[in-house]
C-alpha cells in the first residue's frame, strides 16, 4: 500500500457532540460553564496577549517566544480537552437513569 492510498483512506476527525446550551445558569459570571473553564479561558487570553507583546518586543529572545508559544498550546489543549469531555457529559440524556433505579 502506498502513502497516497493510505492518505486517501484516512478520515478527518469530526466531533458529533451537540453544542451546550445551558437552560439553568446558577452563577451568571460563569455563563453556564465551570469556574475551571472560565479560569483556563482567562489564562489563554492572558498568554495570547503576552505572546503578542513578546513578538513585537525587540529585546525578546527567540527562546522566550518559543516558551510562550508552548505554554499557550498547553493551555489551549487543556481547555479543549476539558470542554469536549464536559460537553459530552452535559448533553448526555438518560446516562444517569440506571443509578436512580
Amino acid at each position: 500500500m502506498t502513502d497516497t492510498q493510505i492518505e486517501t483512506k484516512k478520515e478527518g476527525i469530526t466531533y458529533q457532540i451537540p453544542p451546550y446550551n445551558p437552560q439553568y445558569v446558577l452563577s451568571p459570571e460563569f455563563k453556564g460553564t465551570s469556574n475551571y473553564e472560565v479560569g483556563v479561558g482567562d489564562m489563554v487570553k492572558q498568554k495570547k496577549e503576552d505572546l503578542e507583546r513578546l513578538r513585537v518586543d525587540p529585546e525578546a529572545t527567540p527562546s522566550q517566544i518559543k516558551q510562550a508559544e508552548e505554554d499557550l498550546k498547553k493551555l489551549e489543549t487543556l481547555y479543549e480537552n476539558y470542554n469536549i469531555g464536559m460537553n459530552v457529559f452535559r448533553t448526555a440524556k438518560g446516562g444517569r437513569d440506571k443509578i436512580r433505579e
